[in-house]
């Protein structure tokens, strides 16, 4: 009987625990190989984290604080500057720790060039 009070007990506990989005994962793919870039919330809306991929890609995102909305964007290097290809924009608030917040791929100006990309909020105890 106590162990099962016990159980009960630490359920309890564990269920009122309060999590908060930490961040947002993004797993981006190109050529069958995955880079995850972590997004941290921000004030700013200049604050944007990115990756540069040698096939002419760049991946960008930013996470904001309030509202709690992911913004992603793709952009494709046109001979002297970034040209701006994909952009999605996605509020956080009801969106459940861990789950994937969509699957997107995106084709560039060039021929048989992809890049794919999903999200996922990262939560931790607050």
């Amino acid at each position: 009987m106590n162990l099962r009070r016990s159980c009960l007990s630490l359920a309890l506990c564990l269920a009122s625990l309060e999590v908060s989005a930490a961040k947002v994962a993004c797993d981006v793919v190109v050529r069958s190989e995955p880079t995850i870039l972590l997004i941290a919330p921000t004030d700013s809306p200049y604050e944007v984290k990115k990756l540069d991929f040698d096939n002419g890609f760049r991946f960008a995102a930013q996470l904001l604080k309030d509202p709690l909305k992911l913004k992603t964007y793709v952009y494709f290097d046109s001979k002297d500057r970034y040209v701006l290809i994909h952009s999605a924009s996605q509020r956080l608030e009801d969106m459940t720790c861990g789950k994937k917040l969509g699957e997107n791929t995106v084709y560039s100006p060039k021929l048989e060039l992809e890049l794919s990309y999903t999200c996922q909020l990262v939560c931790e105890p607050s």
